[in-house]
């Protein structure tokens, strides 16, 4: 997808961002309830991420709060089954010539998880195993 595809239909793009931000071209698999209310599960590609979420494209309106199931995918698009859908809240979404780009951060839910996880490595009785 060029810039241009990419490129908002109206206004200008702010970046808000402070942590550094890695480009790449993951394909990934999608899930989550439409502005319908219908459930969607949409593969795509994530445009750039950062420890604190992600930008990608679709073709599904999503808006500000709601909640998706980010999966990646193998290089060949295939899904991969040891890998694990993580959540994100939308933060924003912009109509742009080929659907929309939408930006995302890692939920509240899956930071505390990964936090416990990491907590619970740390713990006492596993460091005496």
């Amino acid at each position: 997808m060029s810039e241009n595809e990419e490129a908002p239909l109206i206004g200008k793009s702010v970046e808000r961002r402070t942590g550094k931000r890695n480009l790449i071209n993951a394909r990934v698999e999608i899930a989550g309830v439409d502005i319908a209310g219908s459930p969607f599960l949409e593969r795509t590609g994530v445009r750039d991420f950062s420890d604190a979420g992600c930008r990608f494209r679709t073709q599904v309106h999503l808006r500000r709060g709601d909640t998706v199931a980010i999966k990646p995918l193998g290089s060949d698009g295939q899904s991969l089954p040891q890998e694990q859908s993580k959540w994100f809240e939308i933060m924003w979404a912009v109509r742009c010539a080929s659907g929309w780009v939408v930006g995302a951060r890692v939920s509240r839910q899956e930071r505390n998880e990964n936090r416990g996880s990491a907590s619970a490595d740390r713990s006492p009785a596993r460091q005496e195993k």
